[in-house]
């Protein structure tokens, strides 16, 4: 059997988190945690937009100053890529944005099956309750028991892992 100490350690919840998400709400100290992932993952996406646009204006003015089209080309590929990143951002931002505002907690409830998938990038590690896959850490994986019932919540948005809790 898991141990119900190391799932609470590795989703960092407490018992009066998961007494909240038990309601389908957000615990406020689950949103202060969210809020300052959110502080975090938009700072490194400035830096990442920053550097971007210095190394693609870089690549741009080197390759027009000296006629060279694949540099331009190279520019112009980092401008692209900066443009993608930045949508992926913005819609991650936008769906946390949403779980902060409504504060609502999604459940998922059933017998969670652990796959673990090796690929030339590493493993990956899933949960597949109730139909749907949650890609979750390794701690968080051996939190839970295989093929065992569960109650998992989940914001709303943009499916962040909260709690979790055994069910007998």
């Amino acid at each position: 059997m898991a141990d119900v100490g190391a799932l609470m350690k590795a989703l960092h919840f407490t018992d009066a988190d998961l007494r909240e998400n038990r309601t389908g709400n957000l615990s406020l100290a689950q949103m202060a945690g969210i809020r300052a992932k959110r502080r975090r993952y938009s700072g490194a996406a400035a830096i990442g937009f920053v550097t971007l646009v210095i190394a693609a204006t870089m690549l741009i003015f080197l390759g027009q100053r000296n006629g060279n089209l694949i540099l331009q080309a190279a520019g112009m590929l980092l401008v692209l890529i900066n443009a993608i990143l930045v949508g992926f951002t913005g819609r991650a931002y936008m769906r946390v944005a949403g779980d902060l505002r409504t504060g609502k907690v999604e459940t998922l409830k059933g017998e969670v099956e652990r796959v673990l998938r090796r690929g030339r990038g590493g493993e990956s590690y899933l949960l597949r309750i109730d139909g749907v896959d949650l890609q979750v850490s390794r701690s968080v994986f051996i939190g839970f028991e295989h093929e065992a019932p569960y109650q998992v919540y989940r914001t709303a948005h943009a499916g962040l892992l909260l709690s979790a809790e055994r069910l007998s």
